[in-house]
């Protein structure tokens, strides 16, 4: 039995496990460094790591990897294989892991919600539970997660300033601006390297318009989240949504190219920054020359994978855009065969709301305006569901409106 640096108990055989499962949750924490091969090269050695799989596996779906990657379901099989001889607490991350992996993120959210009822101190629970509840637009339980809690935490406690930060997010993203950004702000004073509450103050500020705050808030926090790995190109993506109001075009463009683009074929939250931020520059008229192209070679490998309907959405926009016919042509029957051939509720959100939206961006690639709003419009109200923030579901009723606007003229 080891003791993580919160004070809770999980299962394992080998003292450096202790050391390896904290590092990794500091990586977690901070979006830097590797936490999966921390997790797993522990986890190889040590029989009753449970937890290294589990988290790994985790940190594998909220990364955008479907659930039907080998990996994932090797981790799976390793956490399960080892459940009978680990502590309750441990089994219940298995079984919300397993949950998680079979579509339902939104169910295994209020499991790790579960666990914290009675641990409202493991912090992987409520990280996972807030991750799950973002990746399916849940914003009601994602503000909730965490305000139920908050009353059990202080800054004596490890992690409570990120606590705070993902705090923070949740009420920016049901609309509570004023505690959103209270709570985000305390959280940067107390970790300067929260990039997360960074992240929540500057979702405020773009939702208020306070475009020229939101350039100064980024700026001047740049030096302590630049070198997160997995979240600094999104806070980048941040910083150039006010500078594309201001019309500082010359300066996205930089940013593109030097801070958004420089990501790899597995960062699917960062390929959704660089399409997304690209549509935004057409949608303004801006030519963006050549930059799809690169863009499609690194979105190809997720064709026939259908992790969250948001991450097909940008997807298509990206096939489309780069002229990538056959490889939008397979992207839409592998779609379809998901939906077909899967009975949860990731398939459902993909068949109700995501294949239209697809379509509809397609369409409006295409300058088929008419079929494009006909598309999209039945879905707007929905599109919540589908995943990701407010303000990158933005794009789509910006994308809405502009085909409206073209029919009109």
């Amino acid at each position: 039995m080891a003791t993580d640096k919160l004070g809770l108990d999980f299962t394992a055989s080998l003292p450096e496990t202790v050391q390896a499962f904290n590092e990794a949750m500091d990586d977690y924490m901070l979006f830097s460094g590797e936490p999966v091969g921390k997790l797993l090269t522990i986890a190889e050695i040590d029989p009753d790591f449970a937890m290294g799989y589990c988290l790994t596996g985790c940190l594998r779906l909220f990364g955008g990897v479907s659930s039907v990657h080998p990996r994932i379901n090797l981790e799976l099989r390793a956490a399960k294989a080892r459940r009978s001889r680990v502590t309750l607490r441990e089994q219940a991350h298995i079984d919300a892991f397993e949950m998680a992996a079979g579509g339902e993120l939104c169910a295994a959210g209020q499991m790790w919600d579960a666990i914290l009822t009675e641990f409202p101190h493991d912090m992987m629970a409520a990280k996972c539970a807030h991750e799950a509840y973002y990746l399916v637009g849940e914003t009601v339980r994602m503000r909730q997660s965490v305000q139920n809690i908050l009353p059990a935490w202080d800054d004596s406690i490890p992690y409570y300033g990120f606590l705070l930060g993902m705090g923070a997010f949740g009420l920016e993203e049901a609309g509570d601006y004023r505690k959103a950004e209270d709570m985000g702000r305390r959280a940067v004073e107390i970790e300067p390297h929260d990039c997360w509450a960074v992240h929540a103050v500057a979702h405020v500020l773009q939702m208020e318009e306070r475009f020229d705050e939101g350039i100064d808030w980024l700026e001047s926090t740049n030096r302590n989240w630049d070198g997160a790995t997995w979240l600094r190109g999104h806070l980048w993506w941040h910083q150039c949504l006010p500078l594309i109001e201001n019309g500082k075009i010359d300066r996205v463009i930089q940013i593109f190219d030097d801070h958004i683009s420089d990501c790899d074929q597995d960062m699917v939250t960062r390929l959704n920054d660089c399409t997304s931020l690209l549509w935004r520059l057409e949608l303004k008229g801006i030519d963006v020359e050549d930059r799809w192209d690169r863009l499609v070679d690194m979105w190809s490998v997720d064709i026939i994978d259908h992790a969250f309907a948001v991450a097909g959405a940008h997807l298509a926009m990206t096939l489309v855009s780069a002229g990538g016919e056959k490889k939008l042509g397979r992207f839409l029957e592998s779609q379809h065969a998901y939906i077909e051939g899967e009975n949860n509720t990731n398939s459902e959100i993909i068949e109700t709301i995501g294949r239209d939206l697809c379509l509809g961006l397609i369409a409006y690639r295409r300058a088929e305006y008419d079929k494009a709003a006909s598309l999209m419009a039945p879905v707007k109200d929905q599109i919540y569901r589908i995943g990701g923030s407010n303000a990158q579901r933005n794009l789509f009723q910006l994308t809405l409106q502009a085909a409206v606007e073209k029919v009109a003229h």
